[in-house]
């Protein structure tokens, strides 16, 4: 995946081939909500669980946050539009 110069970022990994990893913030956190809804179904709650989870790392979307995490790996130049 690209890395869009605003695209909201949740985790970047760099993979055994050198290659980056790009887990958007948007994508993860209805991820998280979804699977943290599933396990607490069991007993009545994931509609409590899924808006945690829609939550949890919501502070992400900070720019100094989004800066932070560009700044701290190698695939991020202030000057490029990646």
């Amino acid at each position: 995946m690209v890395l869009q110069s605003k695209q909201a970022v949740a985790h970047l990994r760099q993979k055994n081939d050198g290659t980056w990893e790009v887990h958007d913030l948007k994508d993860h956190l209805v991820h998280v909500a979804e699977k943290a809804a599933g396990f607490a179904d069991e007993f009545g709650n994931g509609d409590w669980t899924k808006a945690a989870g829609l939550l949890h790392d919501l502070g992400k979307y900070n720019p100094q946050w989004q800066e932070y995490i560009r700044r701290n790996n190698g695939i991020y130049a202030e000057d490029s539009d990646e």
